[in-house]
């Protein structure tokens, strides 16, 4: 087995690997013990929520161990995210999926044959092909050696999940296929039931199983009821909070309406549904995620594995399906950790209009009801109804849903904001829980609705036939309403002092605290409902003065300006976490900067300089000292010269490494793939050595009949925005050839 990649260098601790790799400084809660383990090659299934770090949980193994890791993910969207976060720090990764030319695809394989690949994403349904896995994969285990084999978003594995992928099952063909390979599951959701059923289906060995808290406590959970008014209301949220936000809807055609309604309202929005063509959705969502519009409207289609950190709102202008795909799709807001809002908004039609989508679950080939897909979704929208209806801590439900324990009082939801006033409902409790004791004694078990019937003395035929009539607890309920009873049921469950089966069948069970309130050994209060909750803004992301928010704004403006230029989304930068602490912290040097929460060795070297410069120019003009540097700058090394600072017009090794090769008669696509950088990053150095005066062939990069018609469109709006030019331009008129010939012009005209 030989590899031309060496083993990343030694480094003292896991701390300095994540720190030169990722630029953080210390591990959140739980990821130092999977990479630990990861390294000890033990399987593990990785239950992480969203914004909790799941993916460096694979990646910093990947890069410290000899070999190829391969992950497996179920989305185009997602593989390319990582891979370009990867790539912009320096970390060799790619992907293989159908959304590549057949010339992409062998260049990449290439790559990875030679073992210039550390991480390679590949879809289930190419992992699984019968060249993939009878080829290519004995190939990669011979020549450079398989590390490890990553399953992203395992929860698709189980048909318990909320995102059942059938192909997933299939994977379960990797651990015979590969056993000496250890295999890491992950993913944001799974609740007991789901847990088990991964381990089960991808044939998991003696696995560590580790389960992060669900909680989010930057969230702010509320519901409003979606009356006449709800539009308004919508409108009035998005423009009052500021950043980006999802809206999500049921339908197709809904999105379509709500998106042309907003931006007839003024608001930057776009329609995301699988209706649109892959052109238009794929052209949508990157105009989102590059902050070139502030929202989008769509149905749950979007989402899943987008990155994404910097969404401040997500709306469910309808009723989502269950509490996990509501988890899942409310937790793409703030993964940033800053204070965001999971708006709710709740109507009875919305009930009905599932119910339909779920009498649609048929058997295609017999157009029979499928009535155990039909009764668990069932269960999923009165577990939705519940959560929208409580009175309790919006949190304490959520999380009990994932078996977790919250007491309450998170101050970050509408109820626990604004409290309904207790009651004293234990004599209540007692006759519900006495009701569900004598069925248990009859070896029966029924749920809430059929329990709260014979509370209140119906005389339904089933009730009857049953002889519960003649049951000691049959209409001792009849002084409470329909829907008091309803609320103590659905608080009995959420504070877990009874117990809903979660197999398809809403049973109620007893369970040791629903026998001490029977013994009266517990007090039941509930929150009773009787002012609905006021809606709130979302909590105020706030900086320390007036002076770093000014330096703050013209940091992301910065960021933004570097981000289009390279066609990336400004996330892959740096994270707004990291552009506040710069503007907190107002680094001025190299060491300085390199001790801000996200910055590596590698940004420092891509970014550093730049940033510096802004934050040196605002301290100028606010009357701000300016330090000078006393540390030596760290020396970047130049091919064929002494090893040097870059000065203002001097080139990194990178890109002089990209010159001498483009000299030598190189393409451009020839070193993106020998270097695996992205053609747009080769472009990038060639344009800046163009700029700073280096010997660079233009007429290799952008023919002469092109050439006049973009210098002419720079001297009609000048040279400051690519943008700006390209618009001028038309879209025959490519990103990197404006770019090559802005610099020409700026070396020429400045």
């Amino acid at each position: 087995m030989t590899s031309s990649l060496s083993i990343a260098p030694e480094f003292v601790s896991l701390e300095q690997a994540l720190k030169h790799y990722f630029g953080y400084d210390s591990f959140r809660p739980g990821q130092r013990e999977v990479i630990e383990r990861a390294l000890d090659n033990r399987d593990q299934l990785v239950v992480m929520p969203t914004g909790g770090g799941k993916s460096l949980c694979f990646q910093l193994p990947a890069l410290l161990k000899p070999g190829l890791m391969i992950v497996v993910s179920p989305l185009i969207a997602l593989m390319q995210d990582q891979v370009e976060l990867l790539r912009d720090n320096g970390i060799a990764a790619t992907f293989l999926n159908s959304s590549l030319s057949a010339e992409e695809r062998r260049s990449r394989g290439r790559a990875v044959m030679e073992g210039r690949i550390k991480l390679l994403y590949v879809a289930p349904e190419r992992l699984l092909s019968e060249d993939f896995t009878n080829a290519v994969l004995p190939h990669i285990r011979d020549r450079v050696g398989i590390s490890s084999i990553t399953i992203d978003e395992a929860h698709c594995v189980s048909e318990w999940g909320h995102d059942f992928r059938p192909e997933y099952r299939q994977l379960s063909c990797l651990r015979s296929q590969y056993p000496a390979v250890p295999i890491m599951a992950l993913t944001a959701t799974a609740t007991e039931r789901v847990r088990e059923d991964i381990i089960k289906q991808l044939q998991l060995r003696d696995p560590t199983v580790l389960v992060s808290s669900f909680n989010r406590p930057n969230l702010y959970y509320e519901v409003r009821p979606k009356g006449k008014t709800a539009y308004q209301e919508l409108v009035k949220q998005i423009k009052e909070t500021p950043g980006a936000g999802i809206v999500y809807c049921l339908s197709r055609k809904k999105v379509d309406e709500l998106a042309a309604k907003l931006k007839q309202d003024g608001i930057a929005a776009l329609p995301y549904h699988a209706g649109l063509n892959a052109e238009t959705r794929t052209e949508n969502q990157t105009q989102f995620i590059r902050d070139n519009v502030r929202v989008i409207v769509a149905t749950i289609a979007f989402g899943m594995g987008i990155n994404k950190p910097d969404v401040r709102f997500v709306i469910h202008y309808d009723l989502p399906r269950n509490i996990e795909g509501y988890y899942q799709e409310s937790g793409r807001a703030g993964r940033d950790s800053e204070p965001s809002q999971c708006t709710l908004f709740f109507s009875t039609a919305d009930i009905r209009t599932i119910e339909f989508l779920i009498s649609q679950k048929v058997n295609p080939a017999t157009g029979e009801a499928l009535e155990e897909e039909q009764r668990i979704a069932t269960q999923q929208l009165r577990r939705v109804i519940n959560y929208a209806e409580a009175t309790e801590c919006r949190r304490t439900i959520q999380l009990s849903y994932f078996g977790e324990e919250f007491p309450g009082n998170c101050e970050t939801c509408d109820n626990c904001r604004y409290p309904k006033p207790l009651e004293d409902w234990t004599i209540e409790a007692q006759k519900f829980l006495s009701c569900v004791a004598r069925f248990a004694q009859k070896n029966q078990h029924f749920g809430i609705g059929y329990t709260i019937d014979v509370l209140r003395g119906s005389r339904a035929e089933r009730i009857l036939k049953n002889q519960h009539d003649k049951l000691s607890t049959y209409g001792i309920g009849r002084d409470r309403t329909l829907e008091e009873w309803r609320m103590l049921a659905r608080s009995l469950v959420h504070q877990r002092l009874i117990d809903e089966a979660a197999d398809g069948y809403s049973v109620l069970m007893l369970n040791e605290l629903s026998w001490e309130i029977l013994r009266g050994q517990r007090k039941v209060q509930i929150a009773v409902d009787k002012v609905k909750p006021t809606p709130v803004a979302t909590p105020s992301i706030s900086l320390d003065t007036k002076e770093s928010e000014e330096l703050y704004n013209r940091l992301q403006h910065l960021r933004k300006r570097l981000a289009d230029e390279q066609s990336v989304p400004p996330y892959v930068v740096f994270s707004n976490a990291s552009l506040r602490l710069m503007a907190q912290q107002q680094p001025q040097t190299r060491e300085q900067f390199l001790k801000i929460s996200g910055v590596g060795t590698r940004k420092v070297a891509q970014y550093g300089d730049v940033f510096l410069a802004e934050i040196q120019e605002f301290r100028e003009e606010n009357g701000l000292p300016v330090d000078a540097d006393p540390i030596p700058t760290p020396k970047i090394i130049k091919l064929d010269a002494p090893i040097v600072a870059p000065g203002a017009h001097e080139a990194t090794y990178t890109q002089l490494y990209t010159l001498e090769m483009f000299q030598q008669g190189t393409k451009p696509a020839d070193i993106a793939e020998q270097r695996n950088l992205r053609l747009t990053t080769v472009m990038t150095h060639l344009a800046e050595l163009l700029e700073m005066g280096y010997e660079v062939d233009l007429d290799r990069l952008v023919p002469r009949y092109r050439r006049a018609k973009i210098l002419e469109a720079i001297g009609s709006v000048g040279d400051g925005s690519l943008t700006d030019i390209r618009e001028e331009l038309g879209e025959g008129y490519g990103w990197d050839e404006i770019k090559i010939m802005r610099s020409w012009h700026r070396k020429n005209y400045s």
